[in-house]
């Protein structure tokens, strides 16, 4: 098995399973059986040490710096003055095979829990969360981490600062049904710092920004100047400066259209979701 043909098996199944996930995902047993037939088909490609090149270790462990996608921010309609380097996307910034490690490790965490009605905040509604207690993860999924906070740090905080000197709080998994909603609201500042961040993964989703008024979120939400970001699965979005602190954040419901910059138009049928925060802490 070479790495094109492993990489050919991987890009097909998980479009197999995008298909089995339209029929399946209305329930939790399907949901169940969606997952297990994606787990069975990535066993399936089982690869021989013989059959790869010997730095592919080194190849598939080296984390390297990408640049965001233009074509997943929409900002035709953003009021003057905004700062597109405040709001990013970063296409594919995980493989496959790391998404369905997440997907496996927040589906094991949450499978038992119930789904809650509201949020102390009320921004959020039929929505399971978890904290991720990093010691105890697998190494895989330990690398993963490492991997979202090296980005954030290289490309999101001053070059004066080490990676060591970033305090992080830890990530957060958010399992979001179907017919949940994440409404407009700027994330507290009592705790975290100048950054949030999300991977994207199962179900494509909008999200949108419109500035706060005189901080009020309420208001926000009937200007006519917004922001959008396409968050495809496997995608990591960023908001920091002014879309972390003046603008609120919410996705839009199923079915909403987001127009690229190319002049694209994709219809977002939004279906279960998962996605995993990144935080830094607040300075002292």
């Amino acid at each position: 098995l070479t790495l094109d043909n492993l990489g050919r098996f991987l890009f097909h199944g998980q479009h197999i399973i995008s298909i089995l996930s339209v029929e399946f995902t209305s329930s939790q047993d399907g949901f169940n059986r969606t997952m297990w037939r994606l787990k069975g088909l990535l066993k399936q490609a089982k690869v021989s040490k013989r059959t790869i090149a010997p730095n592919f270790k080194r190849f598939t462990t080296t984390v390297s710096i990408v640049d965001p996608d233009p074509l997943l921010i929409d900002v035709s309609n953003a009021p003057s003055g905004f700062d597109p380097s405040s709001a990013v996307v970063y296409n594919d910034f995980i493989s496959v095979a790391d998404s369905d490690s997440l997907i496996d490790e927040l589906h094991g965490q949450t499978r038992r829990r119930r789904y809650e009605k509201g949020h102390w905040d009320a921004v959020i509604t039929d929505y399971k969360e978890i904290e991720l207690n990093e010691s105890s993860l697998e190494d895989t999924l330990q690398r993963i981490v490492r991997q979202v906070r090296n980005q954030l740090t290289s490309r999101h905080f001053s070059k004066s600062l080490s990676h060591d000197e970033v305090q992080w709080l830890p990530p957060h998994g958010i399992d979001l049904k179907l017919d949940g909603e994440l409404k407009a609201h700027v994330d507290s500042v009592r705790f975290s710092g100048d950054l949030v961040a999300g991977i994207s993964l199962l179900s494509s989703s909008i999200m949108r920004l419109k500035p706060e008024i005189d901080g009020s979120e309420s208001i926000s939400s009937a200007t006519e100047e917004w922001v959008d970001l396409y968050l495809p699965p496997r995608s990591l979005y960023v908001l920091s400066g002014m879309s972390r602190y003046e603008y609120t954040h919410e996705l839009l419901p199923s079915g909403s259209i987001f127009r690229a910059p190319n002049g694209e138009e994709i219809q977002v049928d939004r279906d279960r979701r998962f996605s995993v925060i990144f935080r830094d802490a607040k300075s002292r």
